[in-house]
């Protein structure tokens, strides 16, 4: 059964991907940290919904300056969009996060921006 769509399930189900894939990969500048985001294909079928329902989750998530979007290139969040995949996620979460990207990565993300 599908599950019930919103920005929050759209992030939530981002996570839950890229910990099960056991890899993030990401890029840091001066801005802060951005972080490649599952397509939206994967999304949709993790979601188990038809592709074109997560599009409209996707575009407003973009107007509000969480994710960039571009062809043929990826998915990105923005360092605000970083801080919000990695907000409120359990403990048990936090700790395969932290597997994967290491102590000091963790804390760069949750820091608040200037």
């Amino acid at each position: 059964m599908a599950q019930p769509l919103s920005e929050d399930a759209i992030f939530t189900c981002g996570r839950k991907l890229l910990i099960a894939e056991g890899k993030i990969s990401f890029t840091i500048s001066s801005d802060g940290i951005e972080v490649k985001f599952p397509t939206t294909r994967k999304i949709s079928t993790e979601l188990d919904v038809p592709h074109y329902y997560v599009l409209p989750y996707f575009a407003g998530l973009e107007a509000n300056g969480y994710l960039t979007r571009t062809e043929r290139v990826g998915i990105f969040t923005t360092p605000a969009g970083s801080r919000r995949l990695f907000t409120g996620i359990s403990d048990e979460e936090q700790a395969q996060v932290e597997k994967i990207l290491g102590r000091k990565i963790m804390d760069a993300l949750f820091e608040t921006e200037v």
